[in-house]
């Protein structure tokens, strides 16, 4: 989740107000680039030069969505993308073919929880990433459109990834940046702006799916999935030392995947849904989004200190 794409939306345009609910039925599907580029795929499959031939019949015809993504399938990419695709492509068809029954028993969960929730400002688009990424928001004409790269989804989630989990807690980063987007007006946000951003989307995942287990919920992280209550003190007493810190190593100590050290990587994701969790016994879900920040600080600082201490409940 890059917090900064959601601050250049907010300057993109004003805040939404509320739309009242939009049924399910209603509800504008992803734009699925995936059948034209199996077309394509299977057409090169014994192509001379297959990386040409899959940039000619596939990614150029494409090449504005991709920009919008921010990937570029330049011929170096495209070269070392195809064998362990390949690998892979039953897998992703599958799931992709899947797709589908998936984002409507997530629409329909979703919107029940949120209906104002204005997905017209936010398309889906299904295409293949070279594994650039899985789920990824970013700022595209005026809107915030979530490009969905189903190869990513298989090479980091698996075959049978529970795709409800994964587009809810994209959905809740989509919908918080529609209704108070005043938590990330910084270049620099705060640490604890991502550490409620990221647990509030996880905690949401979890809530709308009750069957799905904690390794799901967690992104299919699992180490993070196994972490013990006093790692979890430990990340807690560290994050509250850096709390209001700006400085992209202390954000990326507790988000970033490819984080090396003491912490487990991504350790703000769990401390983010431990966190969301005690909160949110006293809120409604549709609540969680408006806390004002000033509280959301307050109540982020209270909870670490007592789980810091071991004094949590």
């Amino acid at each position: 989740m890059h917090r900064r794409d959601l601050l250049r939306l907010a300057a993109l345009s004003p805040l939404l107000a509320a739309a009242g609910q939009v049924a399910a039925a209603d509800a504008p599907g992803p734009i699925d680039l995936m059948p034209k580029f199996w077309q394509a795929y299977d057409d090169t499959r014994d192509a001379d030069d297959r990386t040409q031939a899959l940039a000619a019949t596939f990614f150029s015809e494409h090449a504005e969505v991709y920009a919008g993504a921010g990937l570029k399938p330049t011929p170096e990419r495209l070269g070392k993308w195809p064998p362990d695709f390949d690998a892979m492509a039953g897998q992703v068809r599958k799931l992709g073919a899947d797709f589908g029954r998936h984002y409507q028993r997530h629409v329909q969960h979703f919107q029940v929880e949120f209906p104002d929730f204005r997905r017209e400002r936010a398309p889906i688009y299904l295409m293949p990433s070279l594994f650039g990424f899985d789920g990824h928001l970013r700022p595209w004409q005026g809107n915030l459109p979530l490009f969905i790269g189903i190869d990513g989804i298989v090479r980091y989630h698996g075959a049978d990834a529970n795709l409800s989990v994964f587009l809810d807690h994209e959905s809740f980063h989509l919908y918080h940046a529609q209704v108070l987007p005043d938590l990330i007006v910084d270049d620099d946000p705060p640490v604890y702006g991502s550490l409620w951003s990221e647990g509030i989307a996880t905690y949401v995942s979890e809530r709308l799916n009750p069957d799905a287990s904690l390794l799901q919920v967690l992104l299919d992280d699992r180490k993070l999935a196994q972490v013990d209550a006093a790692t979890v003190r430990d990340l807690a007493a560290g994050m509250l030392k850096v709390l209001d810190s700006v400085a992209p190593d202390d954000s990326n100590r507790y988000f970033s995947a490819g984080h090396k050290g003491p912490e487990p990587a991504r350790g703000g994701y769990l401390l983010g849904l431990i966190l969301a969790r005690r909160i949110g016994r006293d809120l409604p879900l549709a609540q969680l989004p408006r806390v004002p920040t000033p509280k959301v600080r307050l109540l982020l600082q209270q909870h670490l200190a007592e789980l810091a201490q071991g004094t949590a409940a």
